[in-house]
């Protein structure tokens, strides 16, 4: 019999039979990659249960619970081997305690945009936490020395609003808010097409609007804090918008309810950048 990855598991914490444990040390003597394998997992072995077992974690709600071990119990094994319920409780506990938790639950509209996650209590669309994930990494310096192409931009510009299907998509001018045009980027979430139009303040990090298509009803802008940064959402003629900065120098809720109530005056082409091709 070979040796697989669950009998060096075994091995590794202590639960492996008699026998297992002589077929593996034989096979440790024969096989370098073998025992390379071995030394891996043993680093990886680390006080999990002692760890949790030492904080004070919220109560698992007992739905949540049953989805899990639902999934435990149809998951595939390729030997059975003893589920160790204190690491799926701790894991789940754990996700609650730092406030990142998917809810199990059956969806009733798979292709939803606006189908929510919960993030510390507060609803968030799944494309609107994407968009954050990506502009968490933008600092000043992604865009300090960036020259914006009056031509290459319009082609975009053209390209949203007749490939993409967002006809009434306009790029706000924000110069009185002390924002900065810098470039508009065709981007994709789940299939779908995703804008994304940023503007550099005079102080402080990048600030974001993006659009996508959304068939909704119009909602007002509403503040929200989503993975450390402000994000102002709204939806209005079918599409659906997010603002989103870290950026303490820009009021990010009064600049958002401005766009959405259409008092920003739309961005003219020839103030989109240099004339170069």
């Amino acid at each position: 019999m070979s040796v697989d990855e669950i009998m060096l598991m075994e091995y590794v914490d202590g639960t492996a039979s008699p026998e297992v444990r002589a077929e593996v040390a034989a096979a440790l003597e024969k096989s370098p990659d073998l025992a390379e394998q071995l030394t891996i997992m043993r680093a990886s072995a680390l006080p999990y249960q002692a760890a949790f077992g030492q904080q004070a974690l919220p109560d698992v709600p007992a739905q949540l619970r049953s989805s899990v071990e639902r999934l435990v119990s149809t998951a595939p094994r390729r030997r059975e081997r003893p589920v160790l319920p204190w690491l799926a409780v701790a894991f789940i506990a754990g996700a609650f305690s730092a406030g990142v938790v998917f809810r199990y639950l059956p969806s009733t509209d798979t292709g939803s945009m606006l189908a929510a996650i919960d993030i510390r209590g507060s609803r968030v669309s799944p494309w609107v936490k994407a968009v954050v994930d990506y502009q968490v990494l933008y600092s000043r310096k992604t865009l300090a020395d960036l020259v914006t192409n009056r031509n290459a931009t319009a082609r975009t510009v053209d390209e949203i609003r007749r490939a993409d299907g967002m006809p009434t998509l306009d790029i706000p001018d924000l110069r009185a808010a002390g924002l900065t045009f810098k470039r508009v980027q065709r981007l994709n979430y789940a299939g779908q097409p995703l804008v994304q139009i940023v503007y550099l303040p005079e102080r402080g990090d990048p600030v974001a609007l993006c659009a996508i298509a959304d068939a909704g009803p119009d909602e007002p802008a509403r503040a929200q804090k989503v993975g450390g940064m402000d994000a102002v959402t709204w939806r209005h003629n079918r599409l659906a918008y997010v603002l989103v900065a870290k950026n303490d120098s820009v009021n990010l809720e009064q600049l958002g309810a401005q766009i959405a109530q259409g008092r920003a005056p739309e961005l003219e082409p020839q103030l989109y950048g240099s004339a170069g091709v």
